[in-house]
């Protein structure tokens, strides 16, 4: 996962980051890292478990920025 480049099949805009407080940390299971999700183009940002990561941005339906990446 790299902050800055697009996931094929989320949104152009969507980005996905590691919490860097999780990535060596031995005690948190894989399933339970936290993610940041963020818009690249509106600003919003969400964070997730790793497990629980959206296929694609929660406001795609409503977004008029919304581009899919493929």
């Amino acid at each position: 996962m790299d902050a800055y480049t697009p996931i094929k099949g989320k949104c152009t805009w969507w980005r996905e980051c590691l919490k860097e407080d999780d990535r060596y940390d031995i005690m948190i299971k894989d399933a339970d890292k936290r993610i940041d999700c963020s818009c690249f183009v509106e600003g919003f940002v969400w964070q997730f478990p790793t497990s629980e990561v959206p296929p694609d941005c929660p406001k795609n339906r409503s977004c008029r920025y919304y581009i899919r990446h493929g």
